[in-house]
């Protein structure tokens, strides 16, 4: 049963960093988009996702410092090994979309804080957390009218991928829930199996396409690793699974949810009447591409300077 959870909760978290990482992002649905291609993603993001659980626990992680730190290696193992946009306009996309996306937007937005206020049962700030993902999806949605090859999906059409993919989001949610997060015990075995995976892929795939990526990635690696092992030397509490896997918020608690779809559909439609056609994705960039090498700057300084605990 444990690998069964294990494999539940990895599946789970899996949707939740789809949604944020790519449905959020693409805003629409694209013309090679199919169900084929959703799902080969979701699994995916759910070995991704495994790595990540994996290492909440193994490094005892319990700090939003740790937190961000872990989900780095989302980023960069997802933009350095399963795609090689990492090493675009290098050293810039080690920020974009790595840190700036995946560890602040997916991990911490995502995964954590709306976890966090569904497990807490507080509607109100479900709500508020909800309301303003919806309003950052909204406005940053209306920039890919200017894209090439520029597409601009209808309010209604919008509208109805924004309720679907939220309607993915909240089972998600709720199957992580259910699942018991305090439960997932990983074993050495599935460790090696899914990190043996992504190291064929990055040998066979991403290093004949980027040499150079065999310097960076480990590198990076290596830096998340030194800190993270730190704080597991020096975390005596609890990490985040036990805190988040301590309630299991009845159906009526992931209604807030339904905030999101409503605020971004909303702000997509009165943009889409007025005729505006904003750049967003530049305000965005400028924000978080620096604010992801400052936020992995900060906590990677702020774990190695945790102290072991004394022994008495």
């Amino acid at each position: 049963m444990t690998g069964v959870r294990s494999l539940v909760l990895s599946l789970s978290t899996g949707s939740i960093l789809l949604f944020f990482s790519e449905l959020l992002f693409w805003a629409r649905v694209r013309p090679g988009d199919s169900l084929v291609n959703w799902a080969q993603t979701w699994l995916a993001y759910s070995l991704l996702a495994f790595i990540f659980l994996a290492a909440v626990r193994h490094f005892r992680v319990r700090s939003l410092e740790g937190l961000f730190l872990a989900g780095a290696l989302v980023g960069w193992l997802g933009e350095g090994v399963l795609v090689q946009t990492m090493y675009d306009q290098f050293p810039l996309q080690i920020s974009w979309t790595g840190l700036a996306w995946h560890a602040l937007i997916s991990v911490c937005v995502g995964w954590y804080a709306l976890l966090l206020a569904l497990s807490s049962k507080d509607a109100w700030r479900t709500t508020a957390i909800a309301a303003a993902v919806g309003a950052f999806w909204g406005l940053w949605a209306i920039f890919w009218w200017l894209e090439e090859p520029a597409d601009i999906a209808t309010p209604a059409a919008f509208a109805a991928f924004a309720f679907g993919a939220t309607g993915v989001l909240a089972l998600g949610y709720w199957v992580f829930a259910r699942a018991g997060a305090r439960e997932f015990r990983p074993g050495r075995r599935s460790i090696s199996i899914a990190l043996g995976v992504l190291l064929v892929v990055f040998a066979l795939g991403t290093v004949p396409a980027t040499p150079w990526a065999l310097l960076v990635l480990p590198a990076l690696l290596a830096l998340v690793w030194m800190a993270l092992e730190r704080n597991r030397a020096a975390e005596t509490r609890p990490d985040l699974l036990e805190r988040l896997g301590a309630e299991r918020p009845p159906l009526s608690a992931y209604l807030p949810l339904g905030s999101m779809p409503i605020v971004a559909s909303g702000i997509y439609a009165l943009a889409y009447a007025l005729g505006l056609r904003w750049q967003t994705n530049w305000i965005v960039y400028l924000v978080t591409m620096p604010a992801g090498f400052v936020l992995f700057a900060g906590a990677w300084l702020r774990l190695m300077r945790r102290k072991r605990p004394a022994i008495p």
